[in-house]
C-alpha cells in the first residue's frame, strides 16, 4: 500500500510540473501571437497614414476607424530594434551613450558618456534602486516564485524518495540528476522555439540548477557515493553550465542558479565536520558567480555573492571544529576572487586607474559610475571579518602564516589599482584591532561591563612574535615597494616606516612578558635613532616631502612607545611634552610640510592626558612628580612657543596650550598643598573652594584678553573662559549658600581667629577684586552683572568681617552684641554714602542707586533693629549718625547740583535730575 501511494505522489508531482510547463508554453504562446497582431496592426496604422497624406486626408479624419480597433492598435509601432530578442539598451551601452526622449515623442542623439562614467551605467541614487527593485518584484513575482518552486520541488522530491525508501542511494542521485537535466532541456527547447528571452524560461533553468545541485550534494554528504574530488568537479561543471546559460536566459538564472545554490547544503543538513566541503563549494559558487558578472551584471547580483560567501563563513566561525583554521585561506580566496576573475586579472597585476579615488572618502567607497565602490565595500567586510575571526580565536597553536594570505592578496592589488590605496593601512589597522581583542577580557559589573587585558600563554611567545615580524616585514616591505613607483605616497611613506611600530606595539600588549621591559624600549628607542638618522640626512639634502615628515613622525612615535614601555604613567607624559620642542624645532629650522599637524597631534594628547587622566588612574604620591609633570610640560611647552616667530600659525596654539597647562599646574599645586601631597584626594574643602574661585576667575579674565588681542584662536580662549568664568561664579555661590561658614561647621573651623588676616579675605575679599575686574575688562553684555555682583559681595566680606571682628569665630546662632549691632550700622551707611557720592561726581546712574538700595537697607535696620536691640547712647548713636548723613547727603548733592547750575529736586535725589 505504502508503494502504491508513493507512486501515485510521484506521479502527482510530475503531473503538476507537466501541467505548469503546458501552462507556460500557452502562455508564451498567446503572447507570442498577440506581439506579432500588434505588429500586424501598427503596420496597418503606418500604411494608412501614408495614404492619407498621399490623398491630402486631414490627420484626424480616420479617428474613428482608429478608436474602433482599440487600444492595442493605437499603439505606435515598436522600433525595429525591438522587434528581435536583443534590447536596444544593450546597443546604447556598447556605443557607450544612453538614448533619450524629447518632449515631443522624436528620440534625441544619445547623450555621451561622462570623463570617468563607465559606459552605459546609469548614475542610480538610492531611492531609483529602491523603486526598482521593488517594481521588479511587482511585476515578476510569479516567475520568481515560480522558478524557487521548482527548485523546491526538486529538493522534496529527493527527500520523499529518502523517506519512502523507494530507490536505492545511486538511483535516488541519478533520478535528481536527471529531473535537473530533464528541465534544463525543456527550458532551452521553449527558449528556441518561442525565439526570445522570458524570464519565466530563466525561472525554469535555475529551479533545474538547484535540483543538480541538491544530487550531488545529497551524493556526498548522505550516501558517500562518490569522493570529495569527483563532487567538486561535478560542482563545478553544473556551476559553469548554468553561468553559460545565464548569457542565454539572463540575470534570473543568476539568481536562482548561482546564488540559490548557496542554499542547497543548509536545505540538505549536515554536521560540523563536513563545514571544509561546503566551503570549497561555496568558493566554487562565488567564482561561478564573478565569471557570470562579465557578461551580466547586476548589483544586486554582486551583493547576493558577497552575502552568501560571508554566510557560510560565518556558520564555520560559529560552528568552530577543523574548520575555523582555514578561514584565512578561504577569505583570502574571496578577495582574490573578488578582484581578479571580473577584469580577468588573474595576477592581480594590470594598472587600474580610478578618478574617484582622489575624492572624498564616501565619493571614495561609491564611486558613482564605475564598479569600483562594491569592490572597495566587500574587500572592507572581508577584513571586518577576518578581524572578528582573529578576535575570537587567533589560532596560535597553528602556526604564523594563518591569517597573512588576506593581507598580501590586498597589499598585492594596491600595488596597481590606485582605487585601493588606503586598503593598506585598512587591513593594518583592523589587524591589529582584532589582535587586540583577542587578549580582552570582558567581565560583567552590576549592568555595565568591565576589561581588562589577558596576555597570551607563554607556550605561543615565539608565535606570536613571529607572525607579528612576518605581518612588519610584508606591510613595510608593500610600503617601500610602492615607494619605488610613487615618490610622493604619503600613504606609502607612513606604511613604510609606521608598520614595524605597530608591530612593537602589538607586542608590548600581547606578550609583554615575552621580553625584558628595557629591551623592548630599548628596541623602539634604536628605531627612533634609526629613522631619526635617515630624516636627518633627508633634510640635510633639501628633501621635505612625504617621505621626510614620516621618518620625523616614525621616529618619534617610536621614541614614545620607548619611553610609554619604559617609564611610569606620570613621567610619561614629561617624556612626551619633550617631542612638542624637538618638532618645533625642525618645522622652525626646515620648515617641513604639514609638521604643525603633528605638533598640534602630540600636544592635544599632552594636554588631555594631563587633564583627564589623572582622574582615571593611580599615580604614587610619595614623590612631588606634580611639579615636573605639570611644571617641566609647561616649560616646554612654553619654550617651544618661544622658539617660533610671531606671525606662525602654530604659535597661537601653542600660547592656549602653555596658558591650559599653567591653569593645571597651579590647580594641582594647590591640591598637593592642601592635602599633604594627595593631589587627587577624594574632598573638596574650604579652602579649595576658596582657591578655585580666584584662580579660575583670574584665568578667565586672562583668557579673555588673549581672545581679543590673539590673531588666531579666539573663538577657543573665549570659550574656555566663559567656561571658567561660569565654574568661577558657581563655585563663589557654593561658598556664600553651601559653605557659608555662618552655618557650616566644618568652613567656620577652616577661618581660625586671626581678625582680618584670615580665610575670608581669600574666599570673600579677593572675589571682590576679581567681579569688579569683570565689571571692567570682561565681556561687555556681562559687566552690568558683575558690578552687580561685586557690590554684593563687597557688603558680604565687610558683614562677614565684622562678624568674625567681634565673636572670634562665625556663627549664625551665636547672640548679636550692641557694639557688633552698631558697627553694622556705622559701616553699611559709609558704605552707602560713599557709594552715593561717587556714583553722584561720576553721574552713574546704577552706582548712586546701588548706595541707594544700601541707604535704604540701613534705614530699615536702624527703624526695626537698632530701636529694639540697642539702649541709651548706642540707640541714640545710631539715629543722630543716620539723620547727618541723610542731611550730608541732601546738602552735597544741592550744592553738586547749583554749581552745575541745576537745582535737584529734594524728592528724587538722583545725579542728572532738577526741577525748574
Amino acid at each position: 500500500m505504502n508503494v502504491l501511494g508513493g507512486l501515485l505522489g510521484l506521479l502527482l508531482v510530475f503531473g503538476l510540473l507537466a501541467g505548469v510547463v503546458l501552462g507556460w508554453v500557452s502562455a508564451f504562446t498567446l503572447g507570442r501571437l498577440r506581439a506579432r497582431l500588434t505588429k500586424v496592426e501598427g503596420a496597418l496604422a503606418d500604411v494608412e497614414s501614408e495614404l492619407r497624406r498621399l490623398r491630402g486626408t486631414p490627420p484626424g479624419a480616420g479617428a474613428g476607424a482608429e478608436a474602433f480597433r482599440g487600444p492595442e492598435a493605437r499603439r505606435p509601432p515598436e522600433p525595429a530594434a525591438r522587434q528581435g530578442p536583443a534590447r536596444p539598451s544593450a546597443r546604447w551601452a556598447a556605443a557607450g551613450a544612453t538614448p533619450t526622449t524629447a518632449a515631443d515623442g522624436v528620440a534625441s542623439p544619445p547623450r555621451a558618456a561622462a570623463a570617468g562614467e563607465r559606459p552605459g551605467t546609469p548614475r542610480w541614487t538610492g531611492r531609483d534602486i529602491a523603486g526598482r527593485f521593488f517594481m521588479g518584484i511587482r511585476d515578476h513575482w510569479m516567475v520568481w516564485l515560480g522558478g524557487i518552486s521548482i527548485g523546491l520541488a526538486g529538493l522534496f522530491l529527493v527527500r520523499y524518495s529518502i523517506e519512502q525508501g523507494y530507490l536505492g542511494p545511486t538511483a535516488r542521485v541519478l533520478l535528481g540528476m536527471a529531473t535537473g537535466v530533464g528541465l534544463h532541456v525543456l527550458a532551452e527547447w521553449l527558449r528556441r522555439r518561442m525565439q526570445g528571452r522570458y524570464e519565466a524560461l530563466a525561472a525554469l533553468a535555475g529551479g533545474a540548477s538547484l535540483t543538480l545541485y541538491a544530487a550531488v550534494l545529497a551524493a556526498l554528504h548522505l550516501y558517500a557515493l562518490w569522493s570529495p574530488g569527483v563532487v567538486f568537479v561535478l560542482l563545478g561543471l553544473i556551476s559553469l553550465g548554468t553561468m553559460l546559460l545565464a548569457l542565454r536566459h539572463g540575470p534570473v538564472l543568476a539568481i536562482l542558479g548561482i546564488l540559490g545554490a548557496y542554499a542547497v547544503p543548509a536545505l540538505l543538513g549536515g554536521d560540523a565536520e563536513q563545514l571544509l566541503t561546503v566551503l570549497i563549494y561555496s568558493l566554487i559558487v562565488t567564482m561561478a558567480s564573478l565569471v557570470l558578472m562579465r557578461y551580466v551584471y547586476r548589483d544586486w547580483l554582486w551583493w547576493g555573492t558577497v552575502a552568501g560567501a560571508l554566510f557560510w563563513w560565518w556558520i564555520a566561525l560559529q560552528a568552530g571544529g577543523h574548520t575555523e583554521p582555514w578561514l584565512g585561506v578561504y577569505l583570502a580566496v574571496l578577495a582574490w576572487s573578488m578582484l581578479a576573475l571580473r577584469p580577468r586579472n588573474y595576477r592581480l597585476t594590470q594598472r587600474i586607474t580610478d578618478p574617484e579615488a582622489q575624492g572624498h572618502w564616501q565619493q571614495w567607497l561609491r564611486s558613482p559610475g564605475t564598479e569600483q565602490g562594491p569592490l572597495r565595500i566587500s574587500l572592507l567586510v572581508l577584513l571586518l571579518a577576518q578581524a572578528y575571526s582573529i578576535a575570537l580565536d587567533p589560532q596560535w597553536s597553528l602556526g604564523p602564516l594563518l591569517w597573512l594570505p588576506l593581507p598580501a592578496v590586498i597589499l598585492l592589488a594596491s600595488q596597481y589599482n590606485e582605487g585601493l590605496r588606503p586598503l593598506p593601512w585598512l587591513t593594518l589597522a583592523l589587524m591589529a584591532a582584532g589582535l587586540v581583542g583577542s587578549v580582552l577580557d570582558w567581565e560583567p559589573l552590576y549592568t555595565a561591563y568591565i576589561w581588562s587585558v589577558v596576555p597570551v600563554d607563554a607556550i605561543h611567545h615565539d608565535t606570536v612574535l613571529a607572525t607579528l615580524g612576518l605581518l612588519a616585514a610584508l606591510f613595510s616591505a608593500a610600503g617601500l615597494w610602492q615607494l619605488q613607483v610613487r615618490r610622493d605616497s604619503a600613504l606609502a611613506a607612513s606604511l613604510a616606516f609606521m608598520s614595524p611600530l605597530v608591530a612593537l606595539a602589538l607586542a608590548h600588549i600581547l606578550v609583554p612578558e615575552a621580553l625584558p621591559r628595557w629591551g623592548l624600549s630599548a628596541l623602539g628607542l634604536l628605531a627612533g635613532l634609526t629613522l631619526g638618522g635617515l630624516a636627518g640626512r633627508r633634510l640635510r639634502a633639501g628633501a621635505t616631502d612625504a617621505i621626510a615628515f614620516w621618518q620625523i613622525a616614525a621616529g618619534h612615535l617610536a621614541y614614545s612607545l620607548a619611553v610609554v614601555i619604559r617609564f611610569d604613567d606620570a613621567t610619561l607624559t614629561l617624556a612626551l611634552a619633550v617631542q612638542v620642542l624637538s618638532l618645533t624645532w625642525l618645522l622652525r629650522r626646515f620648515g617641513v610640510r604639514h609638521l604643525n599637524w603633528l605638533v598640534i597631534l602630540v600636544l592635544t594628547t599632552i594636554v588631555i592626558r594631563l587633564t583627564v587622566n589623572p582622574w582615571l588612574l593611580d599615580y604614587d604620591d610619595t614623590a612631588h612628580w606634580t611639579l615636573w609633570t605639570y611644571g617641566g610640560s609647561l616649560v616646554l611647552v612654553w619654550l617651544a612657543a618661544r622658539i617660533l616667530d610671531d606671525g606662525h600659525g602654530l604659535k597661537p596654539w601653542l600660547q592656549a596650550a602653555s596658558l591650559h597647562l599653567l591653569m593645571l599646574f597651579l590647580h594641582t599645586q594647590m591640591r598637593y598643598l592642601l592635602y599633604d601631597g594627595d593631589v587627587f584626594a577624594a574632598r573638596y574643602d574650604f579652602l579649595e573652594a576658596a582657591l578655585n574661585s580666584t584662580l579660575w576667575a583670574a584665568l578667565a579674565l586672562l583668557y579673555y584678553r588673549r581672545s581679543v588681542s590673539a590673531a588666531g584662536l579666539s573663538g577657543l580662549y573665549r570659550g574656555v573662559g566663559q567656561v571658567l568664568m561660569l565654574l568661577a561664579v558657581g563655585n563663589y555661590l557654593w561658598l556664600v549658600t553651601a559653605m557659608n561658614p555662618l552655618w557650616n561647621a566644618v568652613s567656620s573651623g577652616a577661618i581660625g581667629e586671626t581678625p582680618v588676616l584670615n580665610a575670608l579675605l581669600l574666599a570673600y575679599g579677593l572675589p571682590v577684586v576679581l567681579w569688579g575686574l569683570a565689571s571692567r575688562f570682561y565681556e561687555p553684555d556681562l559687566r552690568p552683572f558683575f558690578a552687580v555682583l561685586a557690590g554684593v559681595a563687597l557688603w558680604l566680606f565687610v558683614s562677614l568681617e565684622i562678624r568674625h571682628l567681634w565673636q572670634g569665630r562665625l556663627d549664625f546662632f551665636d547672640p548679636f552684641r550692641d557694639g557688633e549691632l552698631y558697627t553694622y550700622s556705622v559701616v553699611w551707611l559709609l558704605m552707602a554714602v560713599g557709594t552715593m557720592l561717587l556714583g553722584t561726581l561720576r553721574s552713574h546712574k546704577a552706582l548712586y542707586r546701588g548706595g541707594l538700595v544700601l541707604l535704604a537697607l540701613v534705614i530699615l535696620k536702624i527703624f526695626f533693629v537698632d530701636m529694639a536691640g540697642l539702649t541709651g547712647l548706642l540707640r541714640a548713636l545710631s539715629f543722630m549718625g543716620l539723620g547727618l548723613s541723610l542731611l550730608g547727603l541732601a546738602f552735597v548733592h544741592q550744592y553738586l547740583g547749583r554749581r552745575t547750575g541745576d537745582t535737584p529736586a529734594a524728592s528724587s535725589p538722583e545725579p542728572g535730575q532738577s526741577t525748574p
